[in-house]
């Protein structure tokens, strides 16, 4: 009985014994199932980024190459592996998903999986470094309450995968570098050719291990201690180097592409500029301190203090003992965590890298951060130990409740950004100011946000056909990829980018250039900030309430006189221009207007053009369709509208208005062929283009009636004579006259059979004394000039 009673003692022991080592991973494990079931629960709110679509179709690319040798995709491969997007791919089939809402949907589950194995490593390596659940558990919490990584954890398949990939490696670093043995460093190696995979800046930990590996080098004691570390080096060099090979088939057309690879991190094909402090910048000329700036505003405060409070005690430490530095593990793999976090920061600025939207190719780096910020609170609560008593008690539960307070505060703030976290900016920047935020940073790129438009719109137009538009091409693509992942009965019921005039409803961005025309049906609004916009351009399809105030709108635009008459009318009143169809067809406003404006202060007479489409600023209503665009608040010296008509060839039929005449107002369309050229006015002078002046002599208009190829040649010289020749030295003119180039095609129109251009002139005080044109083809003699020695009488 004695030996029997043992022996359960022993396994009841045992039990307890494996109890109590697993007891330190419960929190982690019940945290980490609390998100995944909460990430399961939202999965269906996010949208599909803009990244999305390439990166599934690289895989099955890449299969064909494998299996029947067709080329690989150039530009993706030389930057991207297939380390996560293969394992998609098989899921993807093993599952028979065809339809394309299962794709996304499985997709972003497993990516967000995928962060969530990132976080364990976290905690897992937290807990070797400190010693301490608690502080593993902050560790782990920082990891998965960052709001935009949070977000990001659904649908960026390469910034977040090579985040998670880079938190293993520096487990599996941390503990090769523990046990030094030849297998645990076989296996960092494995992690690292994964994460160089992944991303070719993985590279950066290889080289980091073997620097480390050579310090151990020379501080080894005898033989065996060096053919140990060597050993350990080398099993970890080959294990990188065969996993990466392994998993990136451009390697095996060419093993030294890898080269290649690591030099074009810096020469990245450039994106559209981004909006940054105010103003768009674009690779390569990237401010310094872009990325700081960027991690700085966009990362929870908590996490930004601690860290700074981490790196002085590490400082501190190195500073009071100088060997522990080289010769402590713990204390080296701290450094680590410090030259991981800053070198590459530093690294991109001096090399001004294309970084793209805000900082999230450097999302990897919050992996050493978290362990630092850490680092920061362990050095805090170590300080509060050598306090008198009195102090320990107050400072140490004290700084327990800022911790917690400042996580509370960060959940809060992913919640209320749902599923927009990705939107996250700290109070280091102005988050009060109405739409100051978008005007200074761009806060929304990946275009998800678009989903929750989409999903609106089908609930409150539940039967008919939904046709939409946006602002911008980019737009469209997201408004096309997010209908992906709607129910396919949902999908049959969009049609995005309509080109016959059937737009209903108008969806913008953050960056809306204009103010819409028409009832805003659905607003998104971030810090004050509208991101997303939704608008009806078919009043039929809302409450009759929310047509009022354009119907108002169009009765006050018809009240007065207008600029231009015909099946269509335009006015210009209040800033802003509207044109007006009455019994308005589909075909009427398919195609898009003309709308050039030339600011007065413009010497050269250059004009700028605007958006004038029906579907970007129209509304149609009780048969009617109205387009009205405000104009920009600066003075304007001439306008030009037209409206472009498919049965005339694309031809415009125009109006120009210079607006500095008064109430003079010239109107010039194609005239019918028996019309006299009286009636048009008696022209300042004849040549090949008749010249006409308005009122104030401050607006030249070329005139020719018929039109062949050669009366709109490659450009018009103007030569203008100012009464006052002073006023030219002033400007350093050493001819005595101002020489205005001007170019068609800035400048003219196209009138059925006819040519007119417009040639806004400059102020002077005391007026034109002589004004000198004509027009020269590929620098031949001219085919005609003219010169008016008083443009103010002539106009007169």
């Amino acid at each position: 009985m004695r030996r029997v009673h043992v022996s359960v003692h022993r396994r009841r022991t045992g039990g307890s014994g494996r109890r109590r080592a697993l007891r330190p991973f419960a929190p982690a494990a019940f945290v980490l199932a609390v998100f995944a079931v909460a990430g399961a629960a939202v999965l269906d709110d996010f949208g599909v980024s803009r990244d999305e679509e390439l990166s599934r179709t690289y895989a099955p690319r890449v299969l064909d190459y494998v299996l029947e040798g067709r080329p690989l995709p150039d530009h993706v491969s030389r930057y991207y592996g297939v380390a996560l997007e293969m394992p998609l791919l098989l899921v993807e089939r093993l599952l028979g998903l065809a339809d394309s809402r299962a794709m996304y949907l499985v997709r972003h589950l497993l990516l967000h999986l995928v962060f969530l194995t990132g976080g364990l490593f976290c905690y897992l390596l937290a807990y070797r470094l400190f010693g301490n659940r608690y502080l593993a558990l902050f560790a782990l919490l920082l990891f998965l309450l960052h709001p935009r990584i949070y977000a990001h954890s659904f649908y960026n398949d390469r910034d977040i995968p090579f985040l998670a990939a880079f938190m293993i490696a520096l487990y599996l670093l941390e503990r090769a570098l523990r046990r030094n043995t030849a297998a645990a460093f076989a296996a960092c190696g494995v992690g690292v050719g994964v994460l160089a995979n992944l991303r070719v800046m993985g590279i950066m930990l290889f080289a980091a291990a073997l620097g480390l590996r050579a310090l151990d080098l020379l501080q080894a004691r005898g033989p065996a201690e060096r053919r140990r570390v060597l050993a350990g080096a080398a099993a970890f060099a080959l294990a990188a180097a065969g996993t990466l090979y392994a998993l990136s088939p451009y390697l095996w057309l060419d093993p030294l592409a890898i080269v290649d690879a690591i030099a074009a991190l810096n020469r990245v094909p450039a994106t559209p500029s981004a909006l940054f402090q105010g103003e768009p910048v674009r690779w390569p000329s990237i401010p310094p301190h872009y990325l700081p700036t960027w991690m700085a505003i966009t990362t929870p405060p908590a996490t930004l203090l601690l860290s700074l409070i981490g790196v002085a005690a590490a400082v501190r430490a190195a500073i009071a003992s100088p060997r522990s530095v080289a010769a402590n593990t713990g204390v080296r793999f701290t450094w680590l965590l410090i030259a991981c976090l800053a070198l590459p920061v530093a690294t991109v600025a001096a090399l001004r890298s294309n970084t793209y939207n805000d900082w999230r190719h450097l999302y990897f780096l919050y992996a050493p951060w978290c362990l630092l910020a850490v680092y920061g609170l362990r050095a805090l609560l170590a300080g509060a130990r050598r306090l008198p008593r009195l102090g320990r008690r107050l400072l140490r539960p004290g700084l327990y409740a800022l911790v917690t307070v400042a996580l509370a505060g960060t959940a809060v703030d992913v919640v209320r950004l749902h599923p927009l976290q990705q939107a996250y900016f700290n109070a280091l920047v102005d988050r009060r100011t109405p739409e100051r935020l978008r005007t200074q940073y761009q806060i929304l790129y990946w275009g998800t946000e678009f989903r929750a438009a989409l999903r609106y719109l089908l609930e409150r137009v539940p039967d008919s056909t939904l046709y939409l538009d946006s602002d911008r091409r980019v737009n469209r693509g997201h408004l096309q990829r997010n209908r992906l992942i709607l129910p396919a009965a949902a999908r049959r019921r969009i049609v995005i980018g309509d080109e016959a005039g059937r737009t209903g409803f108008f969806i913008t961005g953050e960056h809306v250039t204009a103010e819409r025309f028409g009832p805003v049906l659905y607003e998104r609004r971030i810090y004050h900030n509208t991101v997303l916009t939704v608008t009806a351009v078919d009043l039929s399809l809302v409450e009759d309430a929310a047509a009022d105030d354009y119907r108002a709108a169009y009765r006050a635009a018809v009240a007065g006189e207008p600029l231009f008459r015909s099946d269509f009318d335009l006015y210009l009143d209040g800033g802003a221009l509207t044109y007006v169809k009455e019994s308005c067809r589909p075909q009427d406003t398919a195609h898009p207007f003309l709308l050039r404006i030339t600011p007065a202060a413009a010497a050269d007479g250059s004009a700028e053009p605007l958006d004038f489409r029906f579907g970007h600023y129209g509304v149609r209503f009780d048969g009617r369709c109205l387009i009205r665009r405000r104009l920009p608040d600066y003075p304007i010296r001439a306008l030009q509208v037209g409206r472009w008509r498919a049965e005339a060839g694309r031809t415009p039929e125009a109006v120009i208005v210079p607006l500095a005449a008064g109430p003079q107002v010239a109107r010039y369309r194609s005239p019918p062929a028996e019309r006299a050229a009286g009636e048009r006015g008696a022209p300042a002078a004849s040549a090949a283009f008749d010249l006409y002046l308005d009122a104030a002599g401050a607006v030249l208009t070329y005139y020719k009636e018929p039109c062949a190829a050669e009366d709109v040649g490659e450009r018009f010289f103007l030569h203008l004579f100012p009464a006052d020749p002073e006023e030219l030295a002033a400007q350093d003119r050493p001819h005595g006259f101002e020489n205005l180039g001007f170019d068609w095609e800035q400048h003219g129109l196209l009138l059925d059979s006819a040519c007119v251009a417009l040639a806004p002139l400059p102020a002077y005080e005391r007026g034109i004394a002589l004004l000198r044109t004509g027009q020269f083809i590929s620098g031949q003699d001219p085919l005609w000039k003219a010169e008016i020695t008083d443009p103010v009488s002539a106009a007169e």
